[in-house]
């Protein structure tokens, strides 16, 4: 079962996109595919086992990890990664907004985040997913979590990379990476430097994942009923050439096979494809 949750705060509203509730009493095996994004999730398990490869994590839960708990957390990726959960677990994943991770942790989200997935060696989040799975209900949960969250929310100099991240997100105008520097009065070394600290990616790659992402959130492309030449022309694709090229870097396949095999989960706040 997958039940998306918007923030009650309005604060944390700022830095977070939504909560995610998984959970799967019935033993079921399931897999997905997860393709590039600019969120950065922190999931939070209980009953759990977790084992890396390359781009992939297999999730086992069992009764010999039943009380274990376990703190996961993504960095930037751009290809799509392999997700196989099996046996019985628990989990509730923060999806944070592009730069949001970076205010609950004390240093930059390049430390924590160097890799597409890792535990999140942080004793205190560790500690506080121990008490949180204490709780009997959902609701207790999340005004846990919450609590939480603020209580570790913290103040940053962002105002450079924020300029920044608005200037990238702009399909209409598409700035280039050197325009945007230009316009935040820095140089493109610095730029790059930023960009690695606060979101682990260059802005190049942001800007891809950007672009691929406001693909995603056209009503008519989620309609299916727009041809992918317009969706491409919406997204100031140079052509539908480069729009598919580009395309099958991040997802591995070409746009008319992705829109086909992809589900749209919780109102599209989730479209993975599942396996």
């Amino acid at each position: 079962m997958i039940k998306t949750i918007a923030p009650l705060s309005k604060i944390l509203s700022n830095y977070i996109a939504y909560f995610y509730v998984f959970t799967n009493p019935e033993l079921n095996t399931m897999s997905y595919v997860a393709f590039p994004h600019t969120n950065t999730c922190i999931s939070l398990f209980k009953g759990v086992q977790i084992a890396r490869g390359d781009l992939s994590l297999t999730i086992t839960g069992g009764e010999e990890v039943k009380n274990e708990v376990c703190v996961e957390i993504t960095g930037k990726y751009t290809q799509p990664f392999f997700v196989s959960y099996q046996g019985s677990f628990e989990e509730i994943a923060i999806i944070f907004k592009p730069l949001g991770a970076s205010y609950f942790l004390q240093n930059d989200l390049i430390t924590y985040a160097p890799s597409f997935s890792q535990a999140l060696a942080v004793p205190h989040w560790h500690l506080h997913t121990e008490r949180l799975f204490k709780e009997t209900t959902l609701s207790k949960r999340i005004e846990r979590l919450e609590t939480f969250l603020l209580e570790n929310l913290q103040k940053k100099e962002d105002a450079l990379v924020k300029k920044a991240v608005y200037l990238l997100e702009d399909v209409e105008k598409d700035y280039t990476i050197q325009e945007v520097a230009d316009q935040c009065a820095v140089s493109h070394k610095t730029l790059q430097r930023v960009f690695k600290r606060w979101l682990t990616c260059s802005p190049s790659a942001y800007k891809r994942i950007s672009k691929f992402r406001h693909t995603l959130s056209k009503e008519g492309l989620q309609k299916e009923i727009k041809k992918l030449t317009e969706v491409a022309y919406e997204s100031n694709y140079y052509d539908q050439s480069y729009f598919t090229r580009d395309f099958k870097k991040l997802t591995g396949i070409s746009p008319k096979a992705f829109f086909k095999r992809v589900s749209k989960l919780e109102e599209n706040e989730i479209i993975w494809e599942i396996r």
